[in-house]
């Protein structure tokens, strides 16, 4: 008996207890999402992949030989891929989340760690607004925040995120939920892996509010979830249209189970900016990725 009554259970590390199902989870999304910038990982790193799963070795084990594969110069192409989907695995293995808006930056800082610090500025925020033009949009580009108002938008959002309890997460709970992460990554603070940093978040949140989630749709769909992000927080009143959070809504559904929607890219196509390019808001419209109705 210990000191703290009738508890007989010692304390033991959270990996002990870890599930060959939970580490191929973490390994399914880690891997998956790097296809939100088109990146794929390597051989190497799903064998090392692998070796986690079977429990050959840990996960810092894991990272370790990762990080001296390419420090050795191999597969350069997969460098950024396979440095971090070892950091979203090992992230998602550890599970630290609080609901503040620091977490986004501890959760990009340590994604990006092993990378360019000039290039991916881990857990820094920009300094100025950006662009990016998107697929979906005919080369269009959400109106991200501006610098000025990170920590504006960023408190205002934690502070409502806050206030509210999720039961079941259906139906308006799933819709404030979804609209909570899209607004998040409509501030799009960072340099680079926005994306990818907001979907770890998501996914760190959903497993401390006590919610199980499936492998399939950040591993196979991870490009359906940042266009249908991107069709959450595109507004263009000219061309009729507007924030679309219906697609997202499909996508968490599938996360939690709790559907099996069909996640087809081609369906967040935003129909009226490829019938008149002309209708581009937020880029110069010359600048259309398809101008043959021009």
């Amino acid at each position: 008996m210990t000191a703290d009554g009738l508890d007989r259970f010692p304390y033991v590390a959270a990996a002990a207890h870890e599930s060959v199902a939970a580490r191929r989870h973490y390994w399914a999304v880690a891997i998956g999402l790097q296809d939100v910038d088109g990146l794929e990982v390597s051989p190497y790193l799903r064998d090392t992949a692998q070796g986690h799963i079977d429990g050959a070795y840990t996960i810092e084990q894991a990272g370790e030989l990762v990080r001296a594969h390419h420090a050795a110069g191999h597969d350069d192409a997969s460098r950024e891929a396979d440095l971090v989907s070892q950091r979203i695995a090992e992230l998602l293995s550890r599970s630290p989340f609080c609901l503040a808006p620091g977490m986004l930056s501890t959760i990009h800082r340590h994604l990006f760690q092993d990378l360019d610090a000039a290039v991916y500025h881990p857990g820094e925020f920009k300094r100025e607004r950006m662009m990016k033009q998107e697929d979906v949009l005919n080369g269009d580009s959400v109106l991200y925040a501006d610098p000025l108002a990170y920590d504006m938008a960023l408190a205002g959002a934690f502070s409502a995120e806050q206030a509210k309890f999720y039961r079941t997460l259906s139906g308006d709970e799933l819709a404030d939920f979804c609209h909570t992460i899209a607004f998040l990554w409509q501030v799009h603070p960072f340099y680079e892996g926005n994306t990818r940093t907001v979907a770890v978040f998501s996914e760190l949140y959903l497993n401390h509010l006590g919610f199980s989630v499936t492998n399939e749709p950040f591993q196979k769909h991870a490009r359906y979830f940042r266009d249908a992000l991107v069709r959450a927080m595109y507004r263009n009143a000219d061309a009729g249209v507007f924030p679309n959070e219906s697609y997202l809504v499909s996508f968490y559904e599938n996360v939690l189970g709790q559907a099996s929607h069909p996640l087809v890219r081609e369906d967040l196509l935003c129909a009226a900016l490829f019938e008149n390019p002309h209708l581009l808001r937020n880029v110069d419209p010359q600048e259309a990725l398809d101008k043959r109705r021009w």
